[in-house]
């Protein structure tokens, strides 16, 4: 209840502050209402064309596109905005449009472009973006003649379309120059490395691919296999010692004595040389059944050889020589000593076998030796090898990137100048502006209606608030702490009662005459704009 009471209190206060101040307050309000109004006739009037473009993809080349060097979508777009809004395309828009946009001197010509740049807009469209395609953008352009606006948009969206199809061929084009310039670089540098590494082996044999380890290891058994021949070939020559005394010992011939009887069986009968070429075939028979079994170097077989020699040097002596060396009882024959031959054979495979052990405790060394060498400059030569074979896989990796950026490169290259992966298309031409985007007549009318009425009670307010004269006891009371013994009301006659209305109602009626004006000129804008019909030639 008290807070309906003070709620009442307040507006019965303000009520008589826009009372006292009436005049204030419609004379404020009005003004207000004349500069938003005759304002919004006088501000130069802005026209807006726009035209939407969109950006058509191929449903059968897309598959084909994925993992292909083409841009996207989103780079596109803003490679859009920075296109269109260059310099470049508007001089060139500039020049097609003619005299409408003629300029006396460079200067003017500047700013002519900068004019353009700033009342050019280009945005997606947000119910594009609704249905997921972002492909779609518009292009809106302001300026003070509609036909004028009207075909600057116009020539922008076709020669930003024909500039876009040239870029677009330049780029990949562009990019594939580059991407092949690099790839024959690095061809170059790959067939160096290839020609380096061949250098290194050439000089390096026994280097690569060995490692310390490896080579430290392979020394390890080249030392055991040193010692091992070591030993061996000093029991070699000991033996070779041993079977040289025991040589020594042996005479390489011994003396037989055959007797007669023995050339030929029991029985035979003929004369001594009849049995000694008996016993010559005997032994040609048990020699050729001993090659069979053992080689011309067997002891049996020397001893046989031996004998057949003592036979056939004994049959070639004349008859007279063999008569008087012969006796009753038979003959003499040297024969080989199969025990000296078969030592004499023993030290002559010793001999070789102290050389080829010989040979190869030298082989071990002369390694030895070579991997000792090797081991020592290994590290440097290995950090050589290392960076040959970094360098090589680099290049390696980097020619079959480039080989690979190449070929999508020639690809999105020819997708690209087929118009196979983006054609622009102009799908709502701008069309000739009927009304003003600025001033809104209609808003600005509105808008003055409202700040008249707030302006008009803030200036009520305020006068009243800077008068320094007192309205009523209470006031007085409060701020002085002293008693009203009495108030005297302001005296008026009826004359003056009667003049003051009168005085009012003709305010009142300028004021409902000018307010209906302005709802007039309102309502008339509101035909005009949402009906077509325009009553105003202005």
């Amino acid at each position: 209840m008290p807070d309906n009471i003070a709620f009442r209190a307040t507006i019965d206060h303000y009520t008589q502050v826009l009372v006292r101040r009436k005049y204030i307050a419609l004379a404020v309000g009005l003004a207000v209402l004349s500069v938003f109004t005759w304002g919004s006739f006088i501000m130069p009037k802005v026209y807006e064309a726009s035209s939407t473009v969109t950006i058509e993809k191929s449903g059968l080349i897309n598959p084909l596109m994925e993992g292909v060097g083409v841009s996207p979508t989103e780079a596109r777009l803003r490679k859009i905005r920075s296109t269109i809004a260059s310099r470049s395309t508007i001089a060139q828009v500039i020049e097609k449009l003619g005299p409408a946009y003629a300029t006396e001197n460079e200067t003017q010509f500047n700013g002519l472009i900068k004019k353009i740049q700033s009342n050019l807009k280009i945005t997606v469209r947000e119910e594009g973006e609704r249905r997921g395609d972002p492909d779609l953008f518009t292009i809106e352009y302001r300026g003070g003649d509609p036909l004028e606006v009207k075909n600057f948009i116009e020539t922008l969206v076709k020669e930003f379309i024909n500039q876009s199809v040239l870029y677009q061929n330049m780029d990949a084009e562009g990019v594939y120059r580059f991407i092949d310039s690099q790839l024959e670089e690095y061809k170059i540098k790959l067939e160096y490395s290839d020609k380096s590494i061949r250098e290194f082996l050439e000089q390096n044999p026994t280097m690569v691919p060995q490692s310390e380890e490896t080579i430290a290891r392979r020394i390890e058994n080249f030392q055991v296999a040193y010692i091992e021949g070591s030993i061996q070939l000093k029991e070699l020559l000991q033996k070779r010692e041993n079977l040289r005394k025991q040589l020594t010992g042996e005479k390489e011939l011994s003396v037989a004595f055959i007797s007669e009887s023995s050339y030929s069986p029991a029985g035979f009968k003929g004369t001594s040389e009849d049995r000694q070429k008996e016993h010559l075939n005997t032994l040609n028979n048990e020699l050729m059944l001993l090659l069979t079994k053992y080689t011309i170097d067997h002891p049996d077989v020397l001893r046989l050889q031996s004998e057949i020699n003592e036979i056939q040097s004994q049959l070639a002596k004349p008859k007279e020589k063999r008569n008087n060396s012969g006796s009753v009882s038979g003959s003499e024959m040297r024969t080989l000593n199969p025990v000296y031959h078969r030592i004499k054979e023993e030290l002559s495979k010793t001999d070789m076998e102290i050389d080829a052990v010989r040979a190869r405790v030298d082989e071990l060394t002369k390694r030895q030796s070579e991997g000792r060498a090797v081991l020592e400059r290994m590290p440097k030569e290995q950090e050589e090898w290392t960076k040959l074979r970094r360098d090589r896989t680099a290049y390696q990796h980097i020619y079959d990137e480039l080989l690979q950026k190449r070929e999508s490169a020639r690809v999105s290259k020819n997708l690209e100048m087929s118009d196979s992966t983006m054609i622009f298309r102009m799908i709502d031409s701008p069309i000739l502006p009927r009304f003003p985007v600025s001033p809104n007549r209609i808003q600005w009318i509105v808008f003055g209606f409202l700040m008249g009425i707030v302006s008009a009670f803030g200036a009520a307010v305020g006068r009243d608030y800077l008068d320094p004269s007192y309205k009523n006891e209470q006031t007085i009371q409060d701020d002085l702490h002293l008693p009203v013994l009495a108030s005297i009301p302001l005296i008026r006659t009826a004359t003056d009662h009667h003049a003051k209305t009168k005085f009012d109602n003709k305010i009142y009626a300028l004021a409902a005459i000018y307010c209906t004006l302005i709802g007039l000129l309102l309502f008339i804008e509101i035909l005009y704009r949402y009906l077509g019909i325009r009553l105003l030639p202005f």
